[in-house]
């Protein structure tokens, strides 16, 4: 299974220098003391992050020690994360939605259980003198990506199918994760990335970029936790105040981004970030913030899946050839242990 999003979201290039307030309350909490709190561990897939900030605002907060929670963050990277979520080697993942269909599908025990991407943030972009305006423009194109697996290759080929475009009528490249250095320097004409980081990375340093967010023409499942289902089945409470605790560093974050960066600088992998790095890293938090709430979330909460966005996603999945067979949609996530979040 491939790298998380945020180990992707992370990769370093010349471009992108990184380094080795009151808010509505999403549920209520009690405080409890250390020694009856339980353990519990997300895998957050790659360093320290500023896209990790609900959850650093929340454990720095209280707000997991208030649910009765001791929470570790592990970063060590894994390319089974949602494997060892479903055995209950691990507790909690931050991972993509659209691996966890493609996980369930191959029967690993696992249920998503809060949205934190309300759009899917793969983007396929180009410099604006390359005049690619639309998905169509594609063919015939080079285009980069990492390689043929995880959420950037499903984006691409879902943009491609939405378009009416096999990936015979353009030329992928594997390049890594260079999309940005190679982008700049014409050796692809267009990458497929992020939409939070190497486009806004680009921009930031006076190119100028276009634009396609999958999300426009495909209506995929963005990442959020996925717990197993041996631990909803034995300690369902545990998920909940795990996740009503995420919730509130989430809208704490939306609500005052200055603080919540001014927290992550205090991570340790983060501190060293300062003048133009930390600017960049700043608005790329930004960005991020603008996939976290939308809509949906107004009308119904935080961390809400949308139904219609898992059947999408389970049906355009099994048309480019990422399922053998479909799952159904509603095995695949739980509304519950969100319900009574903040409504931004």
């Amino acid at each position: 299974m491939a790298r998380s999003l945020t180990s992707r979201i992370a990769a370093v290039t010349v471009l992108a220098v990184l380094s080795a307030a009151t808010a509505p309350t999403a549920g209520r909490l009690s405080h409890v003391s250390a020694a009856t709190a339980s353990n519990i561990t997300i895998g957050m897939g790659y360093i320290p992050n500023v896209q990790f900030a609900p959850y650093y605002v929340a454990a720095q907060r209280g707000y997991y020690r208030a649910a009765g929670l001791n929470v570790t963050f592990n970063y060590a990277l894994s390319y089974n994360l949602l494997e060892l979520v479903g055995s209950g080697k691990m507790d909690v993942a931050n991972a993509d939605g659209t691996d966890t269909i493609v996980a369930v599908s191959k029967k690993v025990p696992i249920v998503y259980v809060m949205s934190e991407y309300q759009k899917f943030p793969v983007c396929i972009f180009a410099q604006a003198k390359e005049k690619i305006h639309s998905v169509a423009d594609l063919r015939g194109k080079s285009i980069g990506i990492p390689g043929k697996y995880g959420s950037i290759y499903v984006g691409l080929l879902a943009a491609l199918h939405a378009a009416k475009l096999a990936e015979s009528d353009v030329r992928v490249q594997v390049i890594g994760y260079t999309q940005v250095t190679a982008v700049a320097a014409g050796k692809v004409d267009t990458a497929v990335g992020y939409c939070n980081n190497e486009p806004l990375q680009l921009q930031r340093h006076g190119y100028k970029i276009t634009v396609l967010a999958v999300s426009d023409v495909a209506n995929l499942v963005a990442p959020g936790l996925v717990v197993g289902k041996g631990l909803l089945a034995h300690n369902p409470a545990r998920v909940r105040a795990f996740v009503q605790a995420t919730l509130h560093g989430l809208a704490d974050t939306i609500a005052d981004p200055r603080a919540a960066f001014a927290i992550c600088l205090q991570q340790q992998g983060l501190k060293g970030l300062q003048g133009s790095a930390a600017d960049d890293q700043y608005a790329v938090l930004l960005k991020t913030i603008s996939l976290w709430h939308g809509p949906n979330t107004r009308a119904h909460g935080l961390g809400y899946s949308d139904p219609a966005q898992w059947s999408a996603s389970v049906r355009i999945l099994r048309e480019i050839g990422q399922l053998s067979t479909s799952p159904a949609p509603v095995a695949l996530y739980s509304n519950t242990y969100v319900a009574g979040a903040p409504k931004m």
